[in-house]
């Protein structure tokens, strides 16, 4: 996705975007697992870039929702190749059962990176 223009981090947004739309910040940040700040960052970037919009919820006023716009949307396939491919470059080479076993190692350690987070102690702001 760099080709794009979008990175990591911008991309997670997209991604949970993809799966739920028009998010409030706040959920954005616990869905992602980082700081408000970082989401704000992320948020802004993808603003300029026309993928998302941030519009004021209709039931409440003072909350704002961020919504994908129509590029936002467009661009979804793409990405989802771009993971895709990334997936496959980074466990080639390994049976399906050694996929399997990093999988689970990886997801453990981001849980563990996580839990900080998720206590309210800080952690990773990636």
């Amino acid at each position: 996705m760099a080709a794009s223009g979008i990175h990591a981090g911008q991309a997670n947004v997209l991604f949970s975007l993809w799966d739920k739309d028009a998010q409030s910040q706040a959920e954005l940040t616990r869905n992602l697992g980082v700081a408000p700040p970082t989401v704000n960052v992320l948020v802004g970037k993808l603003e300029l870039q026309g993928l998302v919009e941030s519009r004021p919820c209709p039931k409440d006023g003072r909350l704002r929702r961020i919504h994908l716009t129509k590029k936002g949307r467009a661009i979804r396939n793409e990405a989802e190749s771009a993971i895709a491919k990334l997936d496959e470059a980074t466990l080639k080479g390994l049976s399906p059962i050694e996929r399997n076993t990093a999988m689970l190692i990886l997801e453990r350690i981001r849980s563990n990176l996580c839990e900080p987070c998720e206590e309210g102690q800080g952690g990773q702001e990636t």
